[in-house]
């Protein structure tokens, strides 16, 4: 039985990592894309879906738009729908629950954590192959877990975070955080996952989409996460180096280690202010 899945998102950089964690999962499936919600409208209007996968936040249809108009299309009402989002707080959560959503996952998440919502939907709904792989600890390997590009812990439906998996010290040695985030140049600008954060220095993880930050260029990062009421940034930041994430000459992710340039002083008090609450 091959299960096809809908998996909505704007950003290339998390369509490609939920895809690899899916075909793992479920190596025969059938995955299309579609970059915002009218597109996924589209295709929900042409075809039936086993699963639905879907972000908050994209232009022209929003996810809870595409979660009203897929429970009410008679096609569609009883397909699994899972939101995938940095809007974690209670009053988002809520708009989704009585919108009708299957179940929510907050960003950033683990290859683990993803597998369990889906594999959980998909049980449910009856339509979880025989063939299915087994749920594996989020030490597996890949891009999800050797870089600890995507680190939540949470375990619910309210995306609480949990002591056990974030660390952090204060002062100059910062936190690691779990975050998204923006870095921008003069010509080119990367979504990226921040898991290490202090006044003077970050560590971020990009996808090469034709290309990462040289050398010592200057860049401004942007953070962003389900816990911050605002952006912090931009921060004025330099690439202090590049390394590659997986194992092979040709690889898709890098990590690159930043480092912080002179930034107005209410910049550096709300950074200050983020990394003291991360590792409270």
């Amino acid at each position: 039985m091959k299960v096809r899945i809908l998996l909505c998102d704007d950003a290339s950089f998390i369509r490609d990592l939920i895809k690899r964690a899916l075909r793992k999962m479920l190596p025969q499936c059938e995955i299309a894309e579609a970059p915002d919600g009218r597109r996924a409208q589209a295709l929900l209007s042409r075809q039936t879906f086993d699963l639905i996968l879907s972000d908050w936040e994209m232009p022209d249809v929003s996810g809870d738009e595409l979660l009203r108009w897929v429970r009410a299309e008679e096609r569609s009402a009883s397909t699994p729908f899972i939101m995938i989002t940095s809007l974690g707080d209670k009053h988002h959560i809520m708009t989704a629950i009585e919108a009708g959503v299957s179940d929510y996952l907050g960003k950033p998440f683990t290859a683990e954590e993803l597998t369990q919502k889906v594999h959980k939907a998909l049980k449910r709904s009856g339509r979880l192959p025989s063939g299915a792989a087994p749920l594996t600890s989020s030490g597996s390997g890949g891009a999800f877990s050797s870089a600890e590009l995507l680190n939540t812990g949470r375990d619910s439906l309210v995306p609480t975070p949990s002591a056990d998996t974030l660390t952090a010290t204060r002062g100059n040695a910062g936190a690691r955080v779990r975050l998204t985030g923006l870095i921008q140049g003069e010509n080119d600008s990367f979504k990226c996952m921040v898991k290490h954060i202090s006044l003077e220095e970050a560590t971020a993880v990009i996808k090469r989409e034709g290309g990462y930050p040289a050398l010592l260029s200057g860049l401004r990062l942007t953070l962003a996460s389900p816990g911050l009421e605002e952006r912090v940034g931009p921060i004025e930041v330099y690439v202090h180096g590049v390394s590659a994430v997986e194992k092979n000459p040709d690889p898709d992710f890098f990590q690159l280690h930043l480092r912080l340039r002179d930034n107005p002083d209410d910049v550096l008090e709300t950074l200050a202010d983020l990394i003291q609450r991360s590792g409270s």
